[in-house]
């Protein structure tokens, strides 16, 4: 984490810095207000910095609940300073030949509203659209969140009262204090509530014991997979649905 800030940092820098440590720190105490340092400045832009702060909560949490390797190189390698470099210098010369400027979204709001409500049983359509209008600027957030709901409910090989336990177990997990993200505390003792714990708190402590405990449990690697990304989607979803003032239950499911 950031534990200081440089002396010509921008506004718009400093409320960037602020909004990525307490999403790391105390998620559980977001709120949409966090946002409005940077809508003073890059006004409905701050709905994309909303967007990238949650992916990558998301893509983190997959890669360390893995343990997908940071770098290219196999493990016993990377203790090889030249090796390490070696990569580093190669992926840079890859990225500095890809294009990887912005592209302007093409899919209206209006037009999202209706791919998501033709994919899904919906008792209150209008109530959802209310709830949504908040993305109207950026549609793409429409996107995503009907892209959360496939995954959920047609890509998982999990049921969903094993979703709903992991959505019961994120938020339960998920840090209101500093303390909370950093030190040890007790793990719960099903497997599946603990791989939802640790990968909320500190998905890079996954261990071994904890991914045995699971086979044991009868989930094989693509049961695992499916775990991790249940549990990387509420750790996104728990912070979209705070700083954008969204109701818990438009994705969590019913326990019961």
């Amino acid at each position: 984490m950031i534990s200081g800030l440089a002396a010509n940092v921008t506004p718009l820098e400093r409320g960037l810095i602020a909004l990525v440590k307490k999403s790391f720190e105390i998620p559980a105490r977001l709120k949409p207000s966090d946002l409005d340092p940077m809508r003073k400045i890059v006004g409905d832009d701050a709905l994309d910095y909303l967007l990238v702060i949650a992916s990558f909560h998301f893509v983190n949490r997959i890669a360390d609940l893995l343990n997908v390797p940071m770098e290219g190189l196999p493990r016993p390698l990377r203790r090889f300073g030249f090796l390490r470099r070696l990569t580093l210098r190669m992926a840079g010369a890859l990225l500095s030949k890809m294009d990887l400027a912005n592209r302007k979204y093409r899919l209206t709001y209006d037009n999202a509203l209706i791919n998501l409500k033709s994919n899904l049983a919906i008792t209150s359509q209008m109530e959802l659209e209310s709830a949504l209008a908040v993305f109207k600027p950026r549609p793409k957030l429409v996107e995503v969140y009907h892209l959360l709901l496939a995954e959920r409910d047609s890509r998982s090989s999990l049921d969903h009262k094993i979703l709903a336990k992991i959505h019961v177990a994120v938020e339960k997990a998920l840090p209101a204090t500093a303390i909370d993200a950093q030190g040890f505390h007790p793990v719960p003792d099903d497997p599946i509530e603990a791989f939802a714990f640790v990968g909320t708190r500190y998905a890079y402590r996954t261990t071994k014991h904890i991914i045995d405990k699971l086979r044991q449990k009868g989930y094989d690697d693509l049961g695992i997979l499916d775990l991790a990304i249940a549990v990387a989607d509420a750790n996104l979803w728990a912070r979209i649905y705070r700083l954008a003032g969204l109701k818990p239950e438009l994705f969590y499911l019913n326990p019961a």
